[in-house]
């Protein structure tokens, strides 16, 4: 079974098609991403892959955080592919599949996501056999607040995700704190998690899927015109 993975909360467009292993995958830098390269990067990675479109069976989407106007064309085109072939739309929080990408077994893991107006979305995640859970809700956090909530106890902690974005002195010489890898949300991260989403049978109707964004967005607009533009049979 065929399943396409997207992810357009950040600087990336990034989609992979798997069939319980990876066959293909596309990772475009793309601050402002836009539907047709998006459609673009599909298309290349279905042609590579030699398969047609319509094998595909099931779509995992990050849905955020992120931002804003790229979260939203992920959704618009990933709603219009499962509504063109009548197959479901899985939806992955960036937060978690950072996390349970990042492989620790002794650290905490904190997960960062630029959402842009100098603010990110943080979590902290324990690790357990086979995976992680939540230790902390979501929340937003800017560098001020971030760089105590990192430093306010002596915990081993892995900081993974955008943690690039922030200026160096931001985690001073905590010896507690490392900062690794994955450094952006992908879509092999996002299929890690929404293949258990799925294979559990936990996911909303293709519409009725909504995106994390955690705070209000800097535009709006409808994607009423995207998903009626966006035809995937062959």
């Amino acid at each position: 079974m065929y399943s396409l993975s997207i992810s357009t909360s950040g600087k990336y467009i990034s989609v992979a098609i798997h069939d319980e292993k990876l066959i293909s995958s596309s990772s475009v830098l793309s601050e402002n991403g836009t539907t047709n390269l998006l459609m673009k990067s599909i298309e290349e990675i279905t042609n590579k892959s030699k398969i047609n479109r319509s094998e595909i069976s099931v779509v995992y989407l990050d849905i955020g955080p992120g931002y804003y106007t790229s979260l939203r064309i992920g959704l618009a085109v990933a709603q219009g592919i499962c509504g063109s072939l009548g197959i479901p739309l899985v939806p992955v929080n960036g937060l978690d599949a950072l996390a349970f990408a990042a492989h620790t077994g002794h650290r905490k893991i904190c997960t960062i996501i630029d959402i842009k107006r100098e603010e990110f979305a943080f979590c902290l995640y324990k690790p357990v056999p086979g995976g992680v859970v939540k230790d902390t809700e979501p929340e937003v956090l800017d560098a001020a607040k971030l760089k105590i909530k990192l430093n306010e106890d002596n915990d081993k902690k892995l900081v993974v995700g955008d943690w690039r974005s922030l200026e160096e002195n931001l985690f001073g010489e905590n010896s507690y704190i490392k900062l690794g890898s994955p450094e952006h949300v992908s879509s092999e991260h996002i299929y890690s998690i929404g293949k258990e989403i799925f294979k559990n049978d936990d996911y909303p109707n293709f519409n009725e899927v909504r995106l994390e964004y955690m705070r209000e967005p800097d535009v709006s607009f409808s994607t009423k015109s995207l998903e009626g533009e966006i035809n995937f049979y062959d």
